[in-house]
């Protein structure tokens, strides 16, 4: 058996609001293999992001704490590293991409100073060889004329050439794993489907892992080889992707796929989930899909189902599965 690179297990994080602390992320656990990928999604508020950035120790320390959990990658446990170990994980052993590159960058500073530098913070490289490397790198990542664009500032390129940067400092440091949080939010359908391929190229090419964040399970379905979907803080359905797609088995999932328009094959109206998520910090003691699951009963309401396996690699916190797949 192949050892993980990475395993969460019953990750928990609470959010200071209002004077009270408030559940973001409740019992969050996957494992990771070296070179696979892993595709995490659901809508905004679910804590798909907060997962991310609790891994590399960017929570705000403020305002939010990790109450339980194990995070181990490559032998360590990731939340009892202190700031300085994490400094040398987060960008070295671990790139992050983060989803809006225009506030990421520095708007002062050339793209070149800028790779540059981050290949310096995590290789022992001069300024010259420092400077070389982030060509190639920028190369790597498909910017044209590397060596003119490393002159350019980042207002003087699109939202994608931004992206491909943001890719191109996240791999300065040579990770094992690549982590990419909405690495397609705000660019055009074209460059979205630039971007995605990229990055599963990076990934096959240099052997890295790769988890991807995202609202969007068309972006999944083209990145990842296993899928978790989150819902209010918690996963509510872990499996393959293929097997995602062909056989959905937690009621929000089902309605997800149902609200593509290419898996409404453009009959008539998108279908919807009924409903709205609940506003954080509200206690329930059941499901907390059941106010919306067209499946939902009494004990659906009243007890909190499990993430159980349904199959070899097939988990789903439902008290109905396995189940058919419900009507569109």
């Amino acid at each position: 058996m192949v050892s993980p690179l990475l395993q969460v297990e019953d990750l928990a994080i609470e959010f200071e609001t209002r004077g009270r602390p408030v559940r973001v992320v409740d019992g969050v656990g996957f494992v990771l293999e070296p070179g696979k990928s892993l595709g995490i999604v659901g809508e905004s508020g679910c804590g798909k992001s907060v997962t991310a950035l609790s891994l590399v120790g960017l929570l705000p320390q403020s305002s939010a704490q990790i109450v339980s959990g194990r995070a181990v990658f490559m032998g360590r446990d990731l939340l009892e590293l202190g700031e300085a170990e994490l400094q040398k994980v987060r960008g070295g052993q671990i790139g992050f991409v983060f989803q809006e590159p225009m506030t990421s960058l520095n708007p002062v500073f050339t793209i070149g100073d800028q790779v540059a530098e981050a290949v310096r913070a995590h290789r022992r490289l001069g300024l010259t060889a420092a400077r070389a490397e982030a060509i190639e790198l920028l190369a790597r990542v498909r910017i044209a004329a590397p060596e003119q664009r490393m002159r350019d500032y980042p207002h003087q390129m699109s939202g994608g050439m931004r992206q491909r940067v943001m890719i191109a400092m996240a791999l300065a440091g040579q990770p094992k794993l690549l982590i990419a949080d909405e690495p397609t939010t705000a660019l055009d359908v074209t460059i979205q489907l630039q971007i995605i391929d990229l990055l599963d190229e990076l990934r096959r090419d240099l052997g890295m892992a790769l988890i991807i964040i995202t609202h969007d399970l068309g972006v999944i379905g083209e990145t990842a080889d296993e899928v978790a979907v989150m819902y209010m803080g918690s996963i509510v359905e872990r499996t393959r992707v293929a097997r995602l797609f062909e056989d959905p088995q937690h009621p929000y999932t089902i309605g997800l796929l149902a609200s593509m328009p290419v898996m409404s094959s453009g009959k008539g109206p998108l279908t919807a989930i009924e409903g709205s998520v609940p506003p954080p910090g509200l206690e329930l003691s059941g499901c907390r899909f059941a106010a919306r699951c067209p499946l939902a009963d009494r004990r659906c309401r009243e007890t909190r189902p499990p993430l159980a396996a349904i199959a070899e690699d097939h988990a789903v916190a439902c008290w109905k599965a396995p189940l058919e797949r419900l009507a569109a």
